[in-house]
């Protein structure tokens, strides 16, 4: 079994412990946050100050550095896509309030779902996982398996090729938690090449 190893150096019985599969590689790509102001941002403001561009209901405002994309909705909140640490949404988020002449006073955010890629580091054979987990389903419409990790509130999509993406959770440690348990559940099952 990989990720373990049986601890006798001491002369015990030998335990089992488990080690850190170094091969999983797990990397947020972007999550969205909800910036509510304490003042709400007025659409024509917007396009005027920030050169913002009216569609439909929203009006839509690209960021340069770093790269991001604000919609302000009609209710004047903000959502910020493109980024995945909250830290830099909020600088860019003040950014933007300060070029409509706007304070931050007031200003709440909220965290949304992210976009987590990650690597198992080996093959996966998907046929199997599918046929050995009851909340494994083979997806032919992408060439992958859907995996439904309600355990951490997720779905994980997995490739052949051991590459994937955790969709539906806001927090990268519950991502990788899911990625890892996933991982040592095919390895289990033979699943993994």
């Amino acid at each position: 079994m990989s990720g373990c190893r049986i601890n006798d150096d001491d002369g015990t019985t030998g335990g089992l412990v488990l080690e850190e599969d170094t091969r999983i590689k797990v990397n947020v790509e972007t999550q969205t946050f909800r910036f509510i102001p304490g003042i709400p941002i007025n659409h024509d403001d917007a396009v005027k100050l920030a050169k913002g561009i009216k569609s439909g209901p929203w009006v839509v405002i690209s960021h340069k550095e770093p790269r991001a994309t604000f919609v302000i909705e009609e209710s004047g909140s903000v959502l910020v896509h493109g980024i995945a640490r909250l830290e830099v949404a909020r600088l860019v988020m003040q950014e933007l309030l300060l070029s409509l002449g706007m304070s931050e006073d007031g200003l709440h955010s909220e965290v949304g779902d992210m976009l987590v890629s990650f690597s198992f580091g080996r093959a996966v054979m998907l046929d199997l996982a599918a046929a050995r987990f009851t909340d494994v389903k083979k997806d032919e419409r992408v060439g992958c398996i859907r995996v439904d990790a309600n355990r951490h509130n997720c779905s994980l999509l997995v490739f052949n090729n051991g590459h994937g993406v955790v969709i539906g959770q806001s927090s990268k440690r519950v991502a990788e938690m899911a990625v890892r348990h996933w991982a040592a559940q095919f390895d289990e099952e033979g699943a993994l090449a």
